[in-house]
């Protein structure tokens, strides 16, 4: 069974993480985090692995951690790229619009790992919505989805055993 620590890392509302006060800038060593983010029922956490060992280090979160970074379109499906090297298919994802009106994501079945949209990915996606008097709808040649408005925002706290 994998430890739970705090791994004292924030993410700040525009996107950037933080240890113990200052910016982290390694492109490898976010890249690893954002690989290795997972998430349970009480947070998000870095899944830690080095042979036996096992660790879980969660986050605070004020910000969202990961991003879609690049969109395609393959055989009619709308085809995602994220900052993490994940590709998600549109019907992988759940859309919906933030408390601020912001475009995000979350894989199918997650509830607090949430991926900001980056804005060429947005403008791209703008030629399928469409404004109807339900609201926003995303259509494809494959699907048409429903694009609810949400008060959702990235926030995730701490496990409460790790809250001060």
């Amino acid at each position: 069974m994998a430890k739970r620590l705090d791994s004292e890392i924030k993410v700040v509302s525009n996107g950037d993480w933080i240890f113990r006060g200052m910016k982290i800038e390694h492109r490898e060593v976010l890249a690893y985090f954002r690989k290795n983010l997972k998430e349970a029922p009480d947070g998000v956490y870095i899944d830690n692995r080095y042979g036996d060992l096992s660790e879980n280090g969660y986050l605070l979160l004020e910000g969202y951690p990961l991003n879609l970074i690049r969109v395609g379109e393959e055989n009619g499906e709308l085809l995602f790229l994220s900052d993490a090297g994940e590709e998600w298919k549109l019907s992988e994802l759940d859309l919906i619009a933030d408390r601020e009106g912001t475009l995000i994501a979350k894989r199918k079945g997650n509830k607090l790992l949430k991926y900001r949209i980056a804005r060429n990915v947005a403008a791209d996606l703008s030629r399928f919505l469409e404004e109807t008097d339900k609201g926003l709808v995303l259509r494809t040649k494959t699907a048409t989805i429903r694009l609810p408005e949400t008060e959702e925002g990235p926030e995730v706290p701490l496990p409460p055993e790790f809250r001060s």
